[in-house]
């Protein structure tokens, strides 16, 4: 019996079908946005079919791997072209990297400083976002704008790398599917997903590096302390979310959690050095500056738990439970001694919950995980998410993304006897 199926061709040539059209929609002057998302939904229903056919297809029935991740190089390259239109973070990449080219300290001057007059073009002056705070990103990933800006300054050279470095992920999603014995297809719920396809090769935003630190320290957790500790530094100095992972990689260590510690620390040292020193002062405590900054002005969108509270109570109050929902997924995660990937997932999930700002790209930061923990509340949400974009003119379509969400989550908590897909022993 083949193991690839006509099926799975018919799947993947629709993708691609709504994937283009995407595109074309976003080459007119003026992108039509509710077509546009009609589309991307389209795109994500035969995503999900997609899924669920892998997720309950016997053995024999799944495409082989190697033509899944054909299709999902198909389907970033069809992307690759597209000028991201629906978020400016790419141009602030851009931007970020242009002034350490030119010999500027990212975290010292904001975009709009005068020191900048000669360098900004008008573009870049409407586009920016958030003009008036210096630098906000990690150190590492810093870096990574300035290595791309001097090898190659277009923004679609810029996407080239993080398609790179996604395409990367996902052989390293096939290497730990195979050694925890679960289905290697299963990498199709990463590589087919229209959020990942749409936000990387479309936007070019930067969590598949990220993704990749963070997935190598929860693989190499109790097992290689050391490539563990500097993996998880190099993720958390890339995208801040990882620091919450912290425990998750520590925990596995044992006795010897405070060497793994130190050598998280010092790395992360190393990558922090560069950019610690400008005009003869010391930069720390404006670097902690530019993040308070750029936390505090955000307000929310496309929140659901937060936005409630914000409403409700306030924001500082909203601020209090929202940490506090995290830390009680850290806790629980150690007192259930979960295996370091699983509670990493049980983190971040309730990380996306308590977020203040929850933009599409912002659940890439779970994605990866999916693969290992296909659970219907986000795969469902993995595609809802998309709909943020509307969210402003469109606001009833919140509740088509979190109520699915919230009473699938509830019905999965209750039902916790439930038949479960095959997973790999903790």
């Amino acid at each position: 019996m083949p193991a690839f199926r006509g099926s799975w061709i018919v799947l993947a040539v629709l993708l691609e079908a709504a994937l283009a059209v995407v595109v074309r929609l976003a080459q007119a002057p003026v992108f039509p946005l509710l077509p546009g998302l009609a589309w991307i939904s389209a795109a994500g229903l035969v995503y999900l079919i997609a899924a669920a056919a892998v997720l309950h297809s016997p053995p024999q029935r799944l495409p082989r791997v190697r033509w899944i991740l054909l299709a999902a190089l198909v389907f970033r390259l069809t992307l690759l072209p597209l000028t991201p239109t629906l978020a400016g973070t790419a141009m602030r990449f851009r931007w970020d990297g242009k002034i350490q080219q030119a010999g500027f300290n990212p975290y010292a001057y904001a975009p709009q400083n005068a020191f900048f007059n000669p360098i900004r073009s008008p573009q870049e002056a409407a586009a920016l976002p958030e003009p008036g705070v210096a630098a906000y990103h990690p150190p590492l990933a810093e870096l990574l704008f300035r290595w791309n800006y001097a090898w190659f300054p277009g923004l679609r050279a810029q996407k080239i790398l993080v398609t790179a470095l996604d395409l990367l992920l996902l052989g390293v999603l096939v290497r730990m599917l195979k050694r925890r014995q679960q289905p290697p297809q299963w990498v199709l719920l990463y590589a087919w997903s229209p959020l990942a396809v749409f936000e990387v090769a479309g936007n070019g935003h930067l969590e598949p590096a990220a993704a990749l630190f963070a997935l190598l320290a929860l693989h190499w957790a109790g097992r290689r302390l050391r490539p563990a500790a500097l993996a998880l530094a190099s993720a958390a100095l890339t995208q801040w979310y990882a620091l919450l992972l912290l425990p998750a990689v520590l925990a596995p260590a044992g006795r010897r959690w405070l060497s793994s510690l130190a050598w998280l620390l010092g790395w992360g040292a190393v990558l922090t050095l560069p950019f610690l020193f400008a005009n003869q002062q010391f930069l720390l405590g404006r670097i902690a500056a530019n993040l308070r900054a750029h936390f505090a002005a955000q307000v929310p969108y496309n929140a659901s738990l937060f936005a409630l509270l914000h409403a409700w109570f306030g924001p500082p109050a909203a601020a209090a439970v929202a940490a506090l929902l995290v830390a009680a997924a850290v806790a629980t995660t150690r007192a259930r001694h979960l295996e370091p990937l699983r509670a990493a997932f049980v983190i971040l999930g309730a990380l996306l919950l308590a977020l203040p700002q929850v933009h599409p790209w912002t659940l890439l930061c779970l994605l990866p995980l999916l693969v290992f923990f296909p659970e219907a509340p986000w795969l469902y949400f993995s595609v809802a998410v998309l709909w943020a974009y509307a969210v402003a003119p469109h606001p009833f379509l919140v509740a088509l993304e979190y109520l699915p969400l919230y009473a699938l989550l509830a019905w999965q908590a209750l039902r916790p006897r439930r038949r479960a897909l095959p997973q790999a022993a903790a």
